[in-house]
């Protein structure tokens, strides 16, 4: 462009015979230059009418693992291309942050071309380890919620294309709803623990194990796990079957009737949640 303007500047000059003086030559030059400048507007104004630049929308986030040894997130964002042309785009880039602490880095490979009128879902992996949730492990404690910021950009025809998305990670509810002895003799218990978990996220939370146990004293009567459990949003209800044998208890008949109140100490531990209960069960009212 600004080559054509000086062109036509050095056109009118050989046309109309004009000398070239150091002070036309000056003045020549800087209209020469805002020629070239318009120009290139009005070029760049023209290929932004053509082109219209990718779209990056965010679209959920969900949890590809809840394990004792790290939590996998997965939040996806959506790419949309309007043009009437196909469009390279190259990686996506990202950080992760909990409470303003970035906690994780991350880049995709190269996302490929993108056909014309159309739109990719691009989702990402965010790996929290143990010691990263150990870490936060008094955050969780005190607070029962993380704030988390997922912040990068799309590399596109040439362009960095920024996203972003904040949002509040809760720690699920849980209280217990029931205790209940479902069958009963002299040498043994079988009972059931009905618990609630109230999941605030606006995302279901895959959990590897369970782990509870039941014991009294210094003694463990009885320890399970349940594994692949899925807690859904909003209220969910758990049940945990438990087996306590009261003959590792009690010698005889006499000693129950003699100390029928049984102390029980319930612990349920999860990768996200954790729970005791105490309660003690009067034996004589099962026999």
């Amino acid at each position: 462009m600004r080559y054509l303007a000086f062109m036509s500047v050095g056109m009118i000059l050989h046309k109309y015979n004009i000398t070239w003086s150091c002070f036309m030559i000056k003045k020549l030059l800087a209209v020469a230059m805002l020629l070239s400048i318009s120009a290139c507007a009005t070029l760049q104004e023209e290929i932004n009418k053509f082109v219209k630049q990718p779209e990056v929308t965010y679209q959920s986030i969900s949890v590809g693992k809840i394990a004792m040894d790290g939590i996998e997130l997965n939040p996806t964002f959506n790419i949309n291309n309007s043009n009437d042309f196909a469009i390279p785009v190259d990686i996506v880039s990202y950080d992760f942050t909990f409470n303003n602490r970035k906690i994780f880095s991350g880049e995709t490979a190269e996302i490929g071309t993108l056909p014309a009128k159309d739109n990719k879902d691009v989702m990402l992996s965010i790996n929290l380890n143990q010691e990263t949730l150990a870490s936060l492990q008094q955050l969780l404690l005190t607070d029962k919620k993380l704030d988390y910021q997922i912040k990068g950009s799309v590399k596109a025809m040439g362009l960095v294309l920024p996203f972003e998305k904040s949002d509040t990670f809760y720690i699920p509810e849980i209280s217990i709803a029931d205790v209940k002895v479902v069958n009963a003799n002299l040498s043994q218990l079988n009972v059931l623990l009905s618990i609630d978990v109230n999941n605030q996220n606006d995302f279901g939370l895959p959990l590897e194990t369970l782990d509870y146990s039941v014991s009294t004293g210094n003694q463990l009567l009885f320890s399970g796990a349940l594994n692949n459990q899925s807690i859904s949003q909003g209220k969910n209800n758990i049940q945990l079957p438990l087996s306590i044998k009261l003959n590792s208890i009690f010698n005889s008949v006499f000693d129950i009737l003699a100390n029928p109140q049984l102390p029980l100490h319930f612990e349920i531990k999860s990768p996200v949640f954790n729970k005791s209960y105490d309660q003690s069960m009067n034996l004589t009212s099962f026999f």
